[in-house]
């Protein structure tokens, strides 16, 4: 059985090596200006946690449950993701800027009602990720890939699609006003309104 970590405070870098890299579930620990590296939190618990301010790079988090966990400005690079319920984090505290994720893999996660505001995914692997009914005010996927991703009763205002790829989004179930697409993929808008393009 793994060893519960009662309330304590961090504002030092956290790698492999350090003592909290081996144990797979965090209870009530806060975290601030922090910097993960190389660690292997799969399938792991992190409940009741706070991390302000903090970067994650190149940390495998698949499977990472969220319970009550908070994230104020946090920053993930080249992490793993894989089917992380991101409903289960607290959202309802919100300071600092929303997160963002750069060269990780979401794949096969869930954003569903949540506000995220600017939530930033840049240059990711987004496929089967669920926003339906997500307020996403000022979003950038810029380059990323929203292969079989669900949008259905989304906010995606002023939204930056730039470069990204394989997204469907229905124009008539969504809100997109001043959102911004490439010209090649904002075609594939045109599908669920039963336009057929011709040379």
């Amino acid at each position: 059985m793994d060893n519960v970590l009662k309330t304590e405070y961090y504002d030092d870098d956290i790698d492999y090596q350090h003592p909290l890299a081996s144990e797979s579930y965090w209870e009530s620990l806060r975290f601030e200006q922090c910097r993960f590296e190389k660690l292997d939190m799969s399938e792991g618990k992190w409940r009741f946690c706070i991390f302000d301010e903090c970067e994650f790079i190149d940390c495998d988090l698949s499977l990472l449950i969220l319970n009550n966990s908070q994230f104020h400005s946090a920053i993930f690079i080249r992490c793993k993701l894989l089917g992380v319920d991101w409903t289960q984090a607290d959202w309802t505290t919100h300071l600092g800027k929303p997160p963002k994720f750069k060269d990780c893999i979401l794949n096969s996660g869930s954003f569903f009602g949540l506000a995220l505001g600017a939530i930033q995914l840049l240059n990711c692997k987004v496929h089967d990720v669920d926003f339906t009914e997500s307020s996403l005010v000022k979003a950038r996927f810029i380059g990323s890939e929203l292969n079989q991703s669900r949008f259905y009763n989304t906010t995606l205002t002023s939204a930056d699609f730039t470069q990204a790829q394989g997204y469907q989004i229905d124009v008539r179930q969504n809100r997109v006003d001043k959102a911004r697409f490439s010209h090649i993929e904002a075609l594939g808008l045109l599908g669920a309104l039963g336009i057929e393009l011709v040379d």
